[in-house]
């Protein structure tokens, strides 16, 4: 077995593993951890979604308003067929059905897969969820009308390979969305590199090597780590898609005004008393989270 597949298979059984639930499992301090299947009602599935509301408040959407819908626009979706990358609980794609979207869903882990299927037939929602490798997806060339890559990309060992793909299943006139890691971010510098990679030493424990440190203290920080996270500069994630071929390209840090509430660190949070508007411009500068809207 090659390199990368070991590395894709590592991944795969690591996330079946350890699901991004938003912290509602209780296994853990993060936001990851399985749940029984006996557990995943409608009040789970809604847990989940008030969670991602709070959590991406003044980003995402507005209160009331459909999932990501700062983001998308649900009434150029609507009739739309819709490809969802990495399903996780399949928040996302449940959303954009009850939009009036076709969706399909695919994920690479049978966890997430069985936790979309069940999030659809609580909410009474028809969509098609496929256990598929986005980096080797099946679909025929211009299938879709829209693809979101939310909080996926980042985590794939050829992420050039995902977005490749991404292009070719999209129509002439296709749309898509991406969440990554912002490599410009506060998060990134100084809690990450400076205090865990310089002042606890973790860079030299982890030969210098970024991507290894940053995976280790990213998902999954509360059990050792995921396998692999990677951070990206708006002008990194922008060249992916421009690889690919996409004619139209935003990459940006995601301003979350609620976000420098947390800095410099959680246990430390003095940014919290900063003026709004001084908090507003750190977020846009130096947001955890980086978003990608293409257009082909």
């Amino acid at each position: 077995m090659k390199t990368s597949d070991n590395l894709n298979k590592k991944i795969s059984d690591w996330w079946d593993s350890h699901p991004f639930t938003l912290g509602i499992s209780g296994e853990s301090s993060d936001l990851v951890g399985r749940v029984d299947l006996s557990k995943m009602d409608l009040n789970y599935f809604q847990e989940i979604e008030r969670k991602f509301r709070k959590h991406c408040q003044g980003g995402a959407q507005k209160d009331g308003a459909p999932l990501l819908s700062n983001l998308v626009d649900y009434d150029w979706l609507r009739q739309k067929k819709v490809l969802d990358i990495a399903t996780g609980s399949g928040f996302a794609m449940a959303a954009f059905i009850q939009g009036g979207a076709n969706v399909i869903g695919i994920d690479l882990t049978d966890f997430a897969v069985t936790q979309t299927k069940r999030n659809l037939i609580c909410k009474n929602l028809k969509g098609e969820v496929i256990k598929m490798d986005a980096q080797q997806m099946k679909f025929n060339d211009e299938s879709f009308d829209f693809v979101n890559a939310w909080g996926c990309l980042m985590h794939m060992p050829d992420t050039q390979k995902a977005v490749n793909e991404i292009y070719r299943v999209l129509k002439s006139d296709g749309r898509m969305l991406a969440y990554m890691y912002n490599k410009n971010s506060w998060p990134f510098w100084f809690n990450l590199v400076f205090l865990r990679g310089i002042l606890l030493g973790q860079l030299i424990r982890y030969e210098f090597d970024i991507n290894r440190l940053t995976s280790r203290f990213s998902d999954g920080f509360s059990v050792g780590g995921n396998p692999l996270a990677k951070f990206y500069t708006p002008r990194q994630a922008a060249k992916f898609f421009r690889n690919a071929g996409f004619s139209k390209v935003e990459a940006f840090s995601w301003q979350l005004p609620h976000e420098p509430d947390h800095w410099p660190m959680k246990k430390f949070p003095i940014f919290r008393y900063l003026p709004r508007q001084i908090k507003n411009f750190m977020s846009k500068r130096w947001g955890y989270g980086l978003i990608v809207k293409a257009e082909k």
